[in-house]
């Protein structure tokens, strides 16, 4: 059976819309006891179930930001967890990550080993 030109042009049309909408969102999601992440092209959204030891947390991040933390076992005590859902874009999250760490009295400093940035993860009184 021959379709007319305009309904194939049709078909091909929405056949090419269909597939580039398809390829142009990724969509990420991770979720574990303590938190439901989502990663949508650049938006992301955060929910804490139950607080969860700071290092998940920093691996949770890590999902995120792509950055590599690192940090003393020793420094890391306490829980974080927060009420609601984070939406942010990608880039915004590292802000959210550092006043997180700050109400356990911890700080990010960014690291510099030749072209790769390693983000350790300090006590403040510590320095």
């Amino acid at each position: 059976m021959k379709l007319p030109n305009k309904l194939l042009s049709l078909c091909l049309a929405t056949a090419c819309a269909t597939l580039a909408s398809c390829g142009s969102t990724t969509h990420r999601v991770v979720a574990n006891d303590s938190y439901m992440l989502s990663i949508v092209d650049d938006t992301v959204s955060v929910r804490c179930h139950s607080p969860m030891p700071i290092a998940e947390f920093l691996q949770m991040a890590q999902t995120v930001t792509n950055g590599m933390y690192t940090f003393r076992e020793d420094e890391m005590d306490g829980d974080l967890s927060w009420v609601g859902t984070i939406n942010c874009q990608r880039e915004e999250f590292d802000g959210f990550v550092q006043a997180m760490l700050k109400t356990k009295g911890l700080a990010v400093h960014a690291r510099h080993q030749g072209d790769m940035e390693i983000l350790e993860v300090r006590s403040m009184k510590n320095g």
